[in-house]
């Protein structure tokens, strides 16, 4: 073949598009593991084990399908594991056969994914970004040692770090009374060195311990801007933690900004040890017979800026009232409890120091600085319990310009506060902060004013028209988040804002004088119906 040919031919294979590659994996493995593929089929479990040098790991490309043929797990011991997935090419771990997966002893789905290091705090790092887990199993009876984490278990690594990953429709159906016994529909989590959790969604989840998430044996961690819902069990079906004892001087947990809505379940069980700060959550349409929010040990933790409306608690857990139940010397403030039944506050231990309780809006916890009367939400569902868990829109739970709520917080505890609430609006504004997860955007600090400008109809639907009187202006919508969904000049008496694609809610409107100045003329605002 002559040189020349060779090389067409050559380039030409180079230049080909690849087919799609699937690749077969079950057995022993040792060192590092890489899967680099569009499908990865597990014919079988997958061990992971250290090699002559002490190294095991396990990486896994973008855009790669991990499925599982049969109930078979993938176990990575003594390693790192790497799942770095983006946007539009998320990592996917399923099951081929779910046929018979809500059967609590029938073994469909699959069994999950095990990292796991024999020592505490490991140097061994667990990486996941835009992954997927989903119809991860454990069945009832199953070995001592297998009854933690249907969709991933992670024990003794120093670093962990989840994000924009998804977890649904995981069940640990190895039910106990006990959280050491087993735990964890979605995920397991013990003794790591730190946890980062930001930007998952946890939906569909069981087990009677920690549907979501079991975290234990933990110093340094945080969960941030997560959505836990629809997931069922008994005791923290969004969060079951147990972090173990801290000195007052140690990083304590902090939650904040998630969205916990429709639950089934303890929602939140927090077993803090010394400080910690759980803030501005929207925790809505939960129900359960256990406390919505529980701590089990003394702590010195503080709860601020949470909106904890319309769930519903039925009876009581070991002896003791439904709704928040605590130990210790917690702060609780600038919190709104509104529409949730059970005794809404109780002390579990009467031998340990009462809380401090102030700047709430309520209607049964007492505490100086408190806020009696109907919070004014925008749009707040219309019922108890996750039958009326009618959205995934948090912000529906944002307040009326007319709230009690708006300005009456405690200002004296500004050293905790961030700069932004849930919505990402600022959290203090003019040295004043409203109670809840929500502060009413400020859009300014400019009231409604009349002119000769006019927006209509208002409610409306797919369509916004606005009239002015022929000046040159500028209009710019924005919605509850300060997002700015709509800027244009006109030119003219008038002009039309297509809104069919916009989420149905309220919406500022302004418009702006552009003939030799940008003076504002009006601003108001408009509701999507």
């Amino acid at each position: 073949m002559k040189k020349g040919l060779f090389f067409v031919i050559w380039m030409a294979l180079l230049t080909a598009p690849l087919s799609a590659q699937t690749i077969e994996v079950s057995g022993e493995y040792q060192g590092a593991v890489l899967w680099d593929a569009d499908t990865v089929k597990l014919l079988g479990d997958v061990n992971i084990e250290p090699d002559e040098t002490g190294l095991s790991r396990l990486t896994i490309t973008k855009g790669t399908w991990v499925i599982a043929e049969g109930y078979y797990r993938i176990k990575v011991h003594n390693g790192s594991f790497f799942a770095q997935g983006m946007d539009k090419y998320a990592i996917v771990f399923t099951a081929r056969d779910t046929t018979d997966f809500y059967n609590p002893t029938a073994e469909s789905g699959w069994h999950g994914i095990h990292l796991l290091s024999d020592q505490s705090n490991a140097q061994d790092t667990v990486v996941m970004e835009f992954c997927e887990v989903e119809f991860g199993k454990i069945v009832t009876g199953a070995p001592e040692n297998e009854r933690f984490g249907a969709g991933v278990e992670v024990r003794n690594k120093k670093f962990c770090h989840f994000a924009h990953c998804r977890f649904s429709q995981n069940r640990n159906d190895h039910n106990t009374s006990s959280p050491s016994g087993s735990g964890g529909g979605a995920m397991y989590v013990l003794n790591p060195g730190s946890v980062l959790m930001e930007y998952c969604t946890f939906h569909g989840n069981y087990a009677w311990w920690g549907a979501s998430a079991t975290l234990g044996g933990l110093r340094h961690f945080t969960v941030h801007d997560c959505e836990f819902y629809n997931n069922s069990g008994h005791y923290g079906t969004a969060l079951d933690m147990h972090v173990g004892e801290l000195s007052l001087s140690a990083q304590g947990p902090q939650v904040y900004n998630n969205y916990i809505h429709g639950n089934h379940g303890s929602t939140l069980y927090l077993g803090w040890e010394g400080v910690g700060r759980l803030h501005d959550n929207v925790i809505v349409n939960n129900d359960g017979y256990s406390p919505v929010l529980g701590t089990t040990a003394p702590n010195y933790s503080h709860y601020y800026n949470n909106t904890i409306a319309n769930n519903r608690s039925e009876g009581h857990i070991h002896g003791y009232g439904s709704g928040i139940w605590t130990n210790g010397q917690q702060k609780i403030y600038n919190n709104i409890f509104w529409g949730n039944t059970g005794v809404w506050f109780e002390r579990m231990d009467p031998t340990h120091p009462d809380p401090t309780v102030f700047n709430n809006c309520n209607g049964t916890i007492s505490g100086s600085g408190d806020v009696f009367g109907d919070p004014q939400f925008f749009n707040p569902t219309a019922g108890l319990g996750p039958e009326y868990d009618h959205s995934t829109l948090a912000t529906h739970w944002a307040l009326l310009e007319n709230s009690p709520c708006l300005n009456v917080g405690a200002t004296n505890m500004s050293q905790y506060y961030p700069e932004t609430d849930f919505a990402g609006n600022p959290r203090v504004i003019n040295g004043r902060i409203d109670l809840g997860a929500l502060e009413a955007p400020d859009w300014d600090g400019v009231e409604e004013q009349v002119a000769n400008s006019s927006v209509y109809p208002n409610p409306g639907k797919n369509v916004l028209h606005v009239l002015t009187d022929g000046e040159d202006v500028s209009v710019v919508v924005y919605d509850l988040n300060g997002r700015k969904m709509f800027e244009r000049q006109i030119q003219g008496n008038s002009t039309s804002i297509i809104t069919e694609n916009w989420p149905s809610g309220m919406y500022c409107w302004k418009i702006y004088s552009t003939s030799g100045s940008t003076a504002l003329i009006e601003t108001g605002k408009w509701i999507k119906e």
